[in-house]
C-alpha cells in the first residue's frame, strides 16, 4: 500500500512538473506585436525671399487611405501582384489618421499661414488643402527592401471649391536592413523631404496670389517643379520579379 502511495505520488510530480514547463516554455514563445508610426521633427526654417506667414486661414482635410494600405498590420509584398500582411508588426494608429495629423503638423510648423488648422467652428477658412495615399508598403525583393509612398495632393479655395493647386509623388527608398523599423525610418524620410517641396510650393503659389496673378480657367497657377531628393536607386517591376537599376538623371535641353 505504502509503495502504491509512492508511485501515486511520482506520478502526479511528473505531470505538475511537465504542465509547468510547458506553460513556462508556452510563455516564453509568445510572440510580441511591435507597433510603429511615421515620425520626424518638421524644420521650421524659412527660405529667402518667403513672405510668410500668408493672411490666410488654412485647413488640413482628410487624407484617405487607399483600402489595402488602411489597415493596422503593415502591408509587405514580394512581387507585384500579391500582398501579404504582417501578423506583428502594426501601425501603432490607422494610416489615415496619422498621415492626415503629421500633414497638419508639417504645415503648422512651416508657418505659412496666419492660421493652419484641422476644424474650423467659429471661421471659415478660406483653403482647404487634402489628399490621397496611393501606397504606404515595404518591397521585400529576398536580399533587397524598399519602402514605398506615393500620395497625392489638392488645395481648394473654399468660397467656390475650385482646386487652385495640386502635386504627387511616387518615391521608393531602398533599405539596408531586414528589421521593420528601418522600413519605417526612411518612410519617414521620404515623408519629409516631400512634405518640404509641398510647403516650398504653397509658399511660391500664396506669393502669387498676393501679387494679384489671375487663377487660369481651372483655378489652378502652374508652378516651377521643385526639385525633390532622388534616390541613388530606383525599382523596377517586370515579370521576372524585381530589378535594380541605377538612377539615371536627364540632361538639361
Amino acid at each position: 500500500m505504502k509503495n502504491r502511495h509512492v508511485i501515486n505520488g511520482s506520478v502526479f510530480l511528473f505531470v505538475a512538473g511537465m504542465a509547468l514547463l510547458m506553460s513556462c516554455s508556452m510563455f516564453r514563445s509568445r510572440p510580441t506585436k511591435n507597433y510603429y508610426i511615421i515620425n520626424y521633427t518638421p524644420s521650421k526654417a524659412i527660405s529667402p525671399g518667403s513672405l510668410r506667414p500668408y493672411p490666410y486661414a488654412l485647413q488640413v482635410g482628410n487624407f484617405d487611405v487607399q483600402r489595402i494600405f488602411n489597415r493596422q498590420n503593415i502591408l509587405y509584398r514580394f512581387s507585384p501582384n500579391q500582398i501579404q500582411y504582417y501578423e506583428l508588426e502594426h501601425w501603432a494608429v490607422r494610416p489615415d489618421y496619422m498621415i492626415t495629423n503629421l500633414v497638419f503638423q508639417h504645415l503648422e510648423a512651416s508657418g505659412l499661414t496666419n492660421r493652419i488648422g484641422i476644424d474650423f467652428f467659429d471661421t471659415r477658412p478660406d483653403f482647404r488643402i487634402e489628399g490621397m495615399v496611393e501606397a504606404l508598403e515595404k518591397f521585400d525583393a529576398g536580399d533587397v527592401f524598399f519602402a514605398h509612398l506615393a500620395m497625392s495632393f489638392k488645395m481648394l479655395r473654399v468660397d467656390d471649391g475650385a482646386q487652385v493647386w495640386e502635386y504627387a509623388f511616387d518615391q521608393r527608398k531602398q533599405v539596408y536592413q531586414p528589421e521593420m523599423v528601418y522600413t519605417v525610418q526612411s518612410m519617414s524620410n521620404i515623408f519629409q523631404t516631400q512634405m518640404d517641396v509641398v510647403v516650398s510650393k504653397l509658399d511660391s503659389l500664396f506669393s502669387l496670389i498676393d501679387s494679384g496673378i489671375p487663377l487660369n480657367q481651372k483655378g489652378i497657377i502652374p508652378l516651377p517643379d521643385v526639385p525633390a531628393e532622388s534616390d541613388s536607386t530606383v525599382l523596377k517591376l517586370d515579370e521576372s520579379g524585381y530589378e535594380i537599376i541605377p538612377e539615371k538623371k536627364k540632361d538639361n535641353q
